[in-house]
């Protein structure tokens, strides 16, 4: 079963006035690309109005995940992007559902953002389920954990912040972690090769359906060196 056959199960419900303008950001992909200067930087100061550290969720979709985050840590603020407009509606609607104080997801592609990472704005980084392109070599470039996605979480996370990256799909875990062991600013954060565990305060729609048909989940943690 598909990422996108997932998000089309779920209620397309456009949010009101009032809760887009406190929860969601739909950011349009041409401007994003030709003038990235009209949008604000995606830290603390500029989403949230507040000092600190932020962390992101990339590729979010229904937010079931990122929304539990906020509700755990409620001193912590989280950012969720998603290319999906179903999806982030879904979270969107969550999110006011929980009143939530902590959190702001963007409908963006994720790839567009580059220009708007600053230094040290992030504390922690979550990549959970991502596209793996399956369907030959020339889609790989398609895919987000690539060597400058390392790039750029590296100048946009603090020293010893993490990215945790989640995927059901073993060879693809496999192209992931050879891309991240090359990379000796980071460190993975456990001593196995890979962690085959997964239990979030709440599990995406995605795991959920994943599980169901007895497929594994595997993980791993990185850690930004100082």
């Amino acid at each position: 079963m598909s990422r996108g056959r997932r998000i089309s199960r779920v209620k397309y419900k456009i949010p009101s006035e009032k809760i887009s303008k406190r929860y969601l950001r739909e950011w349009d992909n041409k401007t994003l690309y030709h003038y990235p200067e009209h949008y604000p930087k995606l830290n603390r100061s500029e989403l949230f109005y507040r000092d600190g550290s932020i962390c992101i969720d990339i590729g979010c979709g229904t937010g079931e995940f990122t929304n539990a985050l906020a509700i755990e840590n409620p001193d912590q603020d989280f950012l969720g992007i998603e290319i999906s407009r179903r999806a982030i509606y879904y979270a969107v609607h969550q999110a006011a559902r929980y009143h939530l104080k902590n959190i702001l997801y963007i409908k963006a592609d994720f790839k567009l953002l580059e220009p708007l990472f600053s230094q040290n704005s992030l504390i922690n980084v979550f990549l959970n389920f991502p596209d793996p392109n399956c369907g030959g070599e020339n889609r790989r470039k398609h895919r987000i954990f690539t060597s400058n996605f390392l790039d750029l979480m590296h100048k946009a996370l603090i020293p010893d912040g993490t990215i945790q990256v989640v995927t059901d799909q073993k060879t693809f875990l496999i192209d992931m972690l050879e891309i991240a062991e090359s990379d000796h600013r980071f460190t993975k954060t456990h001593p196995e090769r890979y962690l085959e565990t997964f239990s979030p305060p709440e599990k995406t729609r995605f795991q959920i359906a994943w599980e169901k048909f007895e497929r594994p989940v595997y993980r791993f943690i990185l850690t930004k060196n100082l």
